[in-house]
């Protein structure tokens, strides 16, 4: 068997995946677990969630939801399409008939 330079394993080592791969020059690292990021990654690489992930997120995303809405607004339209707008403008959760209005006008129905 012929003898391998080291980059020559190196890439053999590498294209077995026994380890992980070098990151790309100029890339941010990898968010450490406990953080909304990392929840992202968790589930956008298909990995089990750990609890203090799944905690980040649920804060992180309850205050997103806390923000105060702006009282300078007219009130939200309810059931129709720009109320399902209007809800994800004031960061607030949308409502049933809303959502069902949006839907339906996605889908073709209400213009």
């Amino acid at each position: 068997m012929p003898e391998l330079t080291d980059a020559q394993l190196d890439q053999l080592i590498i294209a077995l995946g026994l380890t992980e791969r070098p990151r790309r020059p100029g890339r941010r690292p990898t968010a450490p677990c406990g953080t909304p990021a990392a929840y992202k990654r968790h589930i956008r690489n298909h990995e089990p969630i750990d609890d203090a992930c799944r905690a980040a997120n649920a804060k992180h995303s309850s205050e997103y939801y806390a923000a105060a809405p702006k009282a300078d607004l007219p009130p939200i339209a309810h059931g129709t399409p720009q109320g399902a707008r209007q809800h994800w403008y004031r960061k607030v959760p949308i409502c049933g008939p809303c959502r069902d209005a949006y839907n339906a006008r996605r889908n073709g129905g209400v213009k």
